[in-house]
């Protein structure tokens, strides 16, 4: 498994746990989240300076951000999480795969 699918999976794992209804998720756990999400974003944009831009990978790094930008904007501390966010920023990660 590559070092990207492995963050990936991280990342995944992390958001399923945020999503899970019982037991409520910690704190920590939505902090473990983030930084699970954002390792993946900088292991792209790390990548992408090394490499140079291609398609695939700008996609792939679009993705990222995206998810980063729907699951964290505004929830944190005031709103707290919105499954339906979480939702669709899991299953973007997720078809996000297939572009690696």
């Amino acid at each position: 498994m590559s070092a990207e699918a492995e963050a990936r999976s991280a990342a995944l794992a992390s958001l399923d746990r945020l999503i899970a209804v019982a037991p409520p998720a910690t704190v920590e756990e939505a902090m473990q989240a983030l930084k699970d999400v954002v390792a993946l974003r900088d292991m792209l944009v790390a990548e992408r300076r090394s490499r140079g831009a291609t398609a695939a990978l700008d996609s792939r790094l679009a993705c990222v951000n995206a998810v980063l930008s729907l699951t964290w904007s505004g929830a944190v501390p005031t709103s707290g999480f919105r499954r339906e966010r979480l939702e669709r920023a899991r299953a973007a990660l997720q078809d996000s795969e297939a572009m690696a």
